[in-house]
């Protein structure tokens, strides 16, 4: 249909003035007395407000405390729109402030909405105590007799312009603002203590806020964007049984305390349990045995809503606990160490999901004392739980869609605890409470502390020894098997020994600025890495192969002092303690029982992605080590020993430079095969996805081949693509690389025992020496044969088979380098 001139202008004026004005609005009258605002809505911080008798308070006097509305957002399409809102001054405080909103709120790096809670920009509207109005640049004093006790804020934007209204409950009015407003768009937040700019404080006032209204045809509605009251979930699934954890927000105490989890059977859903949610760690724990792991299965969990009528609203969320699989490689995800700039750190989670792991591991820190733009609080301790939960959310935010469907196995680290570097000691407190990190102790309490066990470990499955540690401190050191892998899961820092135990030097004891030529001091007796507990536990599940075809080892941190230079090229330093180098003696006891299995070793904490061959009597002669990258790095660190006259022998066939056979300051022989270190240039101001690029950050991926017993290790960059990868660009140099599962026995053994010819493929192979029983190999054989290769001469006895099926051979004596007797056996 074709129209004239003046026809079309009024049938476009027409269609804009029918456009549907959407209206969202609020009083908080029906919502029950709680730090969590809604669904609809995301406070940063979260412990800075809350609900309570119908309004709701901002309770901190922080810079820029505001609460975004995340369902309905300002579009970019032309129209108009209105937002306001009552406000009332609750305390004025030491420093006068303000109160209002922020409008158009959006990251230029990412147009996710997470991003725009966090690092969206918008124009600054509302009262200032100092007595003026404002509104994106501009300012006009408040009229003479303006009572601040109660007042109404109101902001009317199209998309030409902005014009802020504020009337006190009096009626009396202030001048009208009017400012440009083209090309708003993005979220709107009520906003306390808004920034001023360079000359003039932010303030420490306290404000209330209600009957709040937005509305308008450029008003848009976004329903996906709610974030509550089901936060995420956490699965695992091992041995037939599944571990799920639903995290819920900080609900109120007339709020239901109850989640559900539903099965989907044929086209229904049946309720399989229900659970309180547990009131510290907001979360719930469902524990579902006998599980048929062989098919996908679909879940949900149900929270009902119920407002102060009474009125029940059903929320939902849902997702898939995925088979088993056991029939295919498994392909694992490492992910470590997340800063909050890179936040929601979306190339990287997209890269994830197109590659589609069939399990991750987040080794620590998924939290650090900066993230979300606020600091931490110790104390009070109830305060400290929630600015560590607000912290942690935006961890399971970013991470979400990926964790409502494959399993996660996820454990706490030092920043996730509020330390720098954290010496544990089995659970004790830190002598005279919170200071350095470079002492023993935890700074934060063991209720605090148990909630970030809780609501990082709940899925996990039980640990193996529930027994606390000091203080009634829980563990969540456990083992799970996926996928025929067995995993061992412990921590290298609960149980450490603090390093003041050793250090005889002035400075910090973490330490070690310069060599020493007797290293026996660092190794006294009694300092220990894993402890005895871990210890214990890793001894028994080093002979448990039901099952199972490869075993990796999973903690935080790298068995090697892998790093030079630590938080810019300026900061050499000799030795870390901090690091899985020290103690050197319970670095080797656990290395020495990882070779016995042919471990893999997968960790994180560095910031700093490496490839390392341990060593124990002789350079590469026990397992290999993969430090993934980590997710957005902060605090940077190299290694550099090219740089710093460090003797580095046998560079790798790939020849990159600060790689190849090295001492470390512990006196540990270790293999760097690969680094993925910064460049010189480490800060990108103009956007924080290619800062977190141009910092070595990224993340791992690992595919665990069990036909064909091999590791492929890939160390991913940030900003990769990975359907189309280019060496360079997309990963770091090195990577990937790929192992056999028996590289991990190390080289240079060379004391051969008969070969074992077996008709039965596959079968568990167990070799102990004969005069003292002491378990030397144990794995699962690849095909056939096989011919034991070990580094000390002796006789040996060797078990074949596993259950009730087992052919022993007793005082079998090695021969140097070959050895051609053959057994056969028979099943």
């Amino acid at each position: 249909m074709k129209f004239p001139g003046i026809a079309l202008i009024a049938f476009l004026l027409f269609t804009v003035s029918c456009k549907q004005k959407l209206e969202f609005k609020t009083n908080f009258d029906l919502t029950n007395d709680r730090i969590w605002v809604g669904k609809d809505f995301w406070s940063v911080p979260l412990e800075d407000w809350k609900v309570e008798n119908g309004k709701l308070y901002c309770v901190g006097g922080i810079q820029n405390s505001r609460v975004n509305l995340l369902t309905h957002v300002i579009s970019e399409e032309m129209g108009d729109f209105k937002l306001s809102a009552k406000v009332m001054l609750e305390d004025k405080g030491s420093a006068p402030g303000s109160a209002g909103f922020l409008v158009g709120m959006k990251d230029d790096e990412d147009p996710d909405v997470r991003a725009a809670c966090y690092f969206g920009g918008g124009i600054k509207a509302g009262v200032n105590l100092n007595g003026y109005v404002f509104l994106k640049d501009q300012k006009v004093d408040l009229p003479e007799g303006f009572d601040f006790d109660e007042f109404t804020i109101t902001v009317t934007g199209s998309t030409t312009k902005l014009k802020l209204d504020v009337v006190d409950k009096n009626g009396i009015k202030t001048e009208e603002l009017v400012v440009d407003g083209e090309g708003i768009q993005g979220l709107v937040a009520i906003a306390n203590n808004l920034p001023m700019g360079e000359t003039e404080k932010p303030g420490k006032s306290k404000f209330s806020f209600d009957d709040f209204e937005f509305s308008g045809s450029k008003v848009i509605e976004k329903q996906e964007n709610a974030f509550g009251p089901i936060l995420w979930t956490m699965y695992t699934l091992s041995n037939k049984t599944v571990k799920l954890m639903a995290l819920l927000p900080p609900i109120g105490e007339d709020d239901n305390q109850e989640v559900s989890l539903q099965l989907k059977k044929e086209e229904n859903w049946e309720t399989v349990d229900s659970k309180t949610i547990e009131p510290n760690s907001r979360t719930a724990v469902f524990k579902l045995e006998n599980w048929d792991d062989t098919k996908d299965t679909e879940y949900r969990i149900e929270y009902i809503e119920t407002d102060k009528t009474g009125k029940k609203t059903p929320d939902y969320y849902a997702g898939t606990i995925r088979k088993d699989p056991v029939d295919k490689p498994l392909k694992f995800g490492g992910l470590t160490c997340q800063f909050h700039f890179g936040f929601p750190y979306t190339p990287l989670v997209e890269n994830l999901k197109k590659l589609n792991p069939d399990i991750l591991y987040f080794s620590g820190d998924q939290i650090y004392e900066g993230n979300g733009g606020y600091g931490i609080k110790r104390e009070p301790e109830d305060i400290s739980i929630v600015n560590y939960l607000g912290k942690y959310y935006m961890f399971g935010w970013a991470f979400r869609d990926l964790l409502r469907d494959i399993p996660a196995i996820c454990t706490p680290d030092d920043h996730d605890v509020f330390h720098g570097n954290l010496w544990g000691e089995s659970g004790v407190a830190k002598p005279g409470g919170a200071g350095s990190s470079d002492t023993r102790g935890f700074m934060q309490s063991v209720k605090m502390v148990n909630v970030v066990n809780r609501t990082q470990c709940g899925q996990l499955p039980d640990p193996v020894d529930p027994t606390p540690i000091e203080q009634g401190m829980s563990v969540w050191y456990t083992g799970l098997n996926y996928g025929r892998i067995s995993f061992a899961i412990v921590s290298d820092r609960i149980f450490k020994t603090g390093p003041e135990a050793v250090s005889d030097w002035e400075g910090r004891h973490d330490h070690m600025v310069e060599p020493r030529e007797d290293l026996s001091f660092l190794d006294k007796t009694g300092v220990k890495l894993l402890g005895d507990r871990q210890m214990k536990f890793l001894n028994n599940w080093i002979t448990d192969w039901k099952d199972v075809d490869m075993k990796v080892l999973l903690s935080q941190t790298v068995f090697a002092n892998a790093a030079t230079h630590h938080g810019g090229l300026e900061g050499y330093l000799y030795g870390d303690l901090d690091s899985g180098g020290w103690p050197k003696s319970g670095r080797d006891k656990v290395i020495k029982l990882m070779r016995k299995g042919a471990v893999f070793h997968i960790n994180g904490d560095q910031h700093l992605p490496t490839l390392v061959q341990y060593g124990l009597e002789d350079y590469r002669d026990a397992g290999w080590s993969f430090c993934t990258p980590a997710i957005a790095v902060m605090y940077l660190r190299w290694f550099l020993p090219d740089e710093v006259g460090y003797p580095v022998l046998d560079r790798p066939e790939h020849g990159y430079p600060n790689t190849g056979k090295y001492t470390d300051a512990f006196g540990n022989k270790n293999y760097v095969y690969a680094v993925g270190n910064p460049g010189k240039i480490t800060i990108d101001s103009e956007s924080r996805y290619n800062h977190a690029q141009i910092r070595s950050s990224g993340f791992g991926f690992v595919t665990f081949d069990k036909n064909e017993r091999s590791i492929k290790i890939d160390a991913w960059r940030f900003k990769a693509d990975v359907d189309n990868p280019n060496p360079v660009r997309d990963e770091f140099p090195g990577w990937p690389m790929e192992l056999s599962q028996f590289d991990n026995f190390g080289m240079g053994a060379e004391n051969v025992l008969p070969e074992i010819v077996v008709n039965k493929p596959n079968q568990l192979i167990e070799v102990r020496k004969s005069s003292s029983n002491d378990l030397i190999r144990i794995y699962r054989m690849k095909g056939n044969s096989v011919q034991v290769k070990l580094f000390h001469p002796g006789t040996f006895d060797i078990k074949i088979g596993e259950g009730d099926n087992i052919k022993e051979f007793k005082n079998l004596k090695t021969e140097a380098k070959n050895n051609s007797q053959k057994i056969a056996v028979e099943f």
